[in-house]
């Protein structure tokens, strides 16, 4: 009992020391999401370590970074990564590699190493909404592309036939010609051979 008392005297006012706040909800695109997590300590920290969990009560990490404020940049690897800056209380981190099935609470612990004491909190998540790349887009550029390659098929097949019915139109008017200049002779023939037979007979008469 006596230790169970020592031990809450010790713990609660360190806890109080620290405090991690963050906002409600973020929305992300494009496979990124901003978050930004407040911390206020009564120790001025030198030494941290900042880790983000997804889900409400689960352990899944999805990145962690040790930090030495005078130099406050950090990064991270893996297909879900972090990249971030901590500056006068405030971590802001850059989440990447998301989708829409992501969409999850994510929530920020923060750890002061140094100096003593070790303090540690986790604030209460943030709703971060990934939206979906739609696929609509790239359909329709695709049907675009293939509608403008038949066209452009289309075009060059007309321009390769195209003095074909001319060339139709010629030979058929010239051959419609030919066969007039054709009839004409053999009516004028006709006319002359006629008129040759009505003299001889007006001779013989």
């Amino acid at each position: 009992m006596i230790i169970i008392l020592i031990t809450t005297i010790i713990y609660i006012p360190l806890g109080i020391a620290l405090h991690v706040s963050q906002p409600y909800r973020v929305e992300g695109e494009m496979g990124q999401a901003p978050l930004h997590c407040s911390f206020s300590s009564k120790f001025k920290p030198e030494e941290l370590q900042v880790s983000l969990y997804k889900g409400l009560h689960g352990q899944e990490r999805i990145c962690t970074a040790y930090v030495n404020l005078s130099e406050p940049y950090f990064i991270t690897d893996g297909a879900v990564h972090c990249k971030g800056n901590i500056s006068s209380g405030t971590v802001e981190i850059i989440i990447s590699g998301l989708k829409g099935e992501d969409t999850d609470i994510y929530r920020c612990e923060i750890e002061i190493l140094y100096p003593p004491p070790y303090l540690r909190r986790v604030g209460n998540g943030t709703v971060v909404y990934i939206q979906e790349t739609p696929n609509c887009p790239i359909a329709f550029t695709q049907s675009q592309s293939q509608s403008q390659s038949q066209t452009a098929q289309r075009a060059s097949v007309i321009s390769d036939v195209g003095p074909l019915p001319l060339l139709y139109a010629i030979l058929i008017i010239t051959s419609f010609s030919f066969l007039l200049q054709i009839m004409k002779n053999i009516w004028k023939w006709r006319d002359t051979g006629s008129m040759a037979s009505q003299k001889e007979s007006y001779r013989q008469f």
